[in-house]
Formats: C-alpha cells, structure tokens, sequence
C-alpha cells in the first residue's frame, strides 16, 4: 500500500512532509477565502457565463505525429486554447459574457463558434479531423496515450497504482464488455461545460446542489459516449461510468463491503452510506453522497482527498482541480463560478447551446421558486439511469406536492422543459432558445443513439465504419 492510499483510508496514518505541508496550506488558503467571502458578493443583476469545451484531433497517425500536429494547432490559437489529459485532445475556452447585457447571448455563441471553426482551420492545415463525442472511439482503454505534463503523469499512476487489483473495471451491457481499468482512460472523454459566475458563496453552493439534481435530466438526452475501441457498451454515456470505476481506490478501510461489488458492476463504484456527515467514503468523482450544507462543507470534501501533486501556493486550486464532480465551484480573482461537467460534447454548437439554455432556464426557475430537492439517492438512481438507458428508462421526477414520482423519461421531461422555459422566459432569454433543435434532439434521439442506428447492424466495426459514421453525424469534421 502505497503512503498516500494510506493517507487516504486511514485518517491517523503518518503524513509525508509533502502531503502535511499541502494539507496544512489547503486548511490556510480555505481560512482565508471563507473570511473574505463578501468579495465575491455581486449586487448587479447580470448573468456571466463561459463555456469550456473539449474536442479531440483524429487522423491515422502514430501517436507522437497526433502529439506534434494537436501541439501545433494549439500554438496557431494559444491565446483560448489548452492541453488536456489526452495526448490528442484540446480545449476551447471563451470569456464570460453577461447574456442579459444587449447581444449578450449572440455575443457568447459567436465568439464560441469562431474559436472553433478558427481551431478546424487550422486542424485542416495539419492534416487531421476533429471529433466532437464524449468518448473517442479509436484508441485504446488501456495505456491510453497522455499528455506529457508532470500532472498528467502523476494524477492516473497514482490511481492505478493504489486501485484494488481485484476490483472489477470491466464495463458494458451484453457481450461488449470493456476494460477501462486504466486511469488514463479519461484521456478518451470530452465534455461541454458551463461556467456561471454565481452572487455570493451561498449562492454558488445553492446552484451546486440545484445542478446536481438537474444534470441527469440533461444527459438523458444528450447522451454521446457509447462506443470505446470501435465496440459498442451500449451504454448512453460511458464517461463518468469509466471514470469513477477507474479511480476507485477505496478499500476495506474505506467501505467495509468490498464484497458486494460482485453484484452487479453498477453497483461496484457505489457502495457509500446512506448518510455521510463527514465525507468518508467518498470518490472523487460523479455525485456527491449528500447535499453541500454550505461552501465551507464543499472545501471540507474537496480536501478530504490525497493532492497527489505538490505545490502548497497552489494547494486549494488543486484540490478543487481535482474534484471531479458533476457540478463543481471554482474560485477565480473575486467570482465563485459554478461549473456544470456531466454533459458530453455534442456533435454541433448548436446542440450545445440548447443544452446551456436549458440549463441556465431550469436553475433559474428552480432557485426562483426555492424548489425542493429530490433525494440525493434518488439522484444517483436518475443520473445512473440517464448514463445507461438515456430516454429509455423511467426517471424520477418532482410533482406539484413536492413528492418524488416515476414517470416514462420522455412524459417528465415535458414538465422539466416548461420550468426551463419558464426560467428563462423570465430572464429575458427564451426567445434565444431553437426549439427546432431542441425537438430534433428529443425526436431524434441523443446523439449516442443516432450512432447506434447507424452501426448496430455492423458486428466487427472497422476504423472506417466508425469514421463514416461520425462524418454523417457530425461528430468527425474534416
């Protein structure tokens, strides 16, 4: 057992001096930005908001030529342009915009589309194709190749070096089964995240918890993470599945029933305690196992975890980089900033600001209305669910008496819609909304079932079948 797993399960384990310096400049940094929590108070009524996106270069390359041309196409656009874990994947970030200020949101989504096409460009220059999904389907889930960065490196050895040798990391429904006991994995997974600048710390927990319950609904339709190798684990949206799965690292000290995880693979990323007070058990990924009660209890979470890297100026940042969470707060300058991380890459800007849409609409209204909560299980069931199934499987919805109710996805989904709607009609916005892409997207399914439909009657994909259906989908731009 390696020192920092043992740091980890056991709480009264001896320190290294790296990780005790790093702990205790965390409990410092945290102290301190607790005490200056009113510089983060925003008296105005806007709503700034930034979107990340990560996107993936394909071309039958050896990996070194895939590192070269991906590093190129990032110094032709360095200035919203970043590396990411995979050694093929790039980030496209934009400036916040305040969308309620005049042209706010066409002023968000034109300077996001010119990033992009301005990153195709030059991705044509270099002889390579963009892949715009959730997961990369073209290479492998084991020694997936990395980024050479120090934390690139650190980050997934350390999971894989303390993960249980026995537990299970095979992941699939039917005879697809795929191993994904690689922390690198991640490597492979691309997402569209939205960064909304909230008014206070208490306001940034209160959407944190919102948008945890919200997500799911999210993903159900949105789901586009199927395929790994060229096979299909008929699964919506193998992401945050393969993710959790892989950094599990918890042991009989963690959970004292390693032996359940026999039961179902569902279940083998998942055995916390109904009730945490104190964070133990915890993975750092996906859903938290109860609501943050304040920004304090979030901090507390998110140093509750080894830091793996060592730099004690920086120690909260890492911490908070590293909490993989669904929904996240970050801290930059003076704003406390509310990143939703669950859904996919879509095959099309246009899908994406749907999505940001929707979601802006359905917090607005749910913190407007001061909605209840569904229970956090309940989450956890509706975002399993979601990630599986996708519109296929009942979810759990809230009715008008604020009790908890199974409806066919599709029927709840309406009521989710309107609220959206409503929330948005009410910030001013809901003529930004494409309802025209927003029922392709219902009627059509997500775009990990369109991918199905196009490949299922295929048994043995070839790297040329999964290109020409992603080109016809929109997922891989030449």
């Amino acid at each position: 057992m390696g020192l920092f797993r043992q740091i980890y399960c056991k709480r009264g384990a001896i320190m290294s001096k790296q990780e005790k310096e790093m702990r205790e400049s965390f409990d410092f940094q945290v102290k301190n930005l607790l005490a200056s929590r009113d510089k983060f108070l925003k008296k105005d009524d806007s709503l700034r908001v930034g979107l990340e996106s990560e996107i993936a270069i394909h071309a039958r390359s050896s990996d070194s030529e895939l590192v070269q041309k991906r590093d190129a196409i990032i110094a032709d656009n360095s200035d919203f342009t970043d590396v990411e874990l995979g050694a093929s994947q790039i980030e496209i970030r934009t400036p916040p915009i305040d969308l309620l200020s005049t042209n706010g949101m066409s002023s968000l989504t034109g300077i996001y589309k010119q990033r992009f096409f301005n990153v195709l460009d030059s991705a044509r220059k270099h002889g390579v194709g963009i892949l715009r999904i959730g997961a990369n389907p073209f290479l492998p889930t084991i020694k997936t190749p990395r980024t050479d960065k120090p934390k690139y490196r650190l980050v997934p050895d350390f999971y894989n070096r303390n993960r249980d040798p026995y537990l299970d990391t095979m992941i699939g429904l039917g005879k697809n089964q795929i191993n994904i006991g690689d922390a690198a994995i991640v490597s492979l997974f691309q997402s569209f995240q939205v960064n909304l600048e909230a008014n206070s710390l208490a306001d940034a927990c209160d959407k944190m918890n919102r948008s945890l319950v919200i997500a799911p609904y999210l993903l159900a339709f949105s789901g586009n993470a199927r395929y790994l190798r060229c096979q299909d684990a008929k699964i919506q949206d193998a992401r945050m599945i393969g993710w959790a799965a892989s950094h599990d690292i918890r042991t009989f000290c963690d959970t004292k029933l390693q032996d359940l995880r026999i039961l179902s693979w569902e279940k083998s990323f998942d055995v916390r305690p109904k009730r945490n007070k104190d964070w133990q058990n915890e993975l750092r990924v996906g859903l938290p196992s109860r609501y943050f009660r304040d920004m304090a209890d979030y901090l507390h979470r998110a140093g509750s975890f080894p830091f793996i890297l060592y730099d004690p100026q920086s120690a909260l940042a890492i911490s908070i980089g590293l909490t993989w969470l669904d929904t996240r707060t970050k801290f930059i300058d003076d704003s406390a900033i509310v990143e939703l991380r669950l859904p996919s890459t879509q095959p099309t800007i246009k899908e994406e600001m749907v999505l940001m849409l929707i979601y802006i609409g359905r917090l607005h209204y749910s913190q407007m209305t001061n909605e209840a909560l569904l229970p956090i299980n309940i989450v956890q069931e509706n975002r399993l669910s979601a990630m599986i199934y996708g519109l296929e499987r009942p979810l759990w919805f809230l009715n008008k008496n604020d009790l908890p109710v199974k409806l066919p996805a599709k029927e709840g989904l309406i009521t989710e819609l309107e609220k959206a709607l409503f929330g948005l009609n009410h910030l001013g916005l809901s003529s930004c909304l494409e309802r025209e892409i927003l029922d392709a997207m219902l009627n059509f399914g997500s775009p990990s079932s369109r991918l199905a439909a196009l490949l299922n009657p295929k048994d043995n994909l070839s790297i040329s079948d999964m290109e020409d259906a992603l080109s016809e989908l929109k997922m891989l731009v030449y």
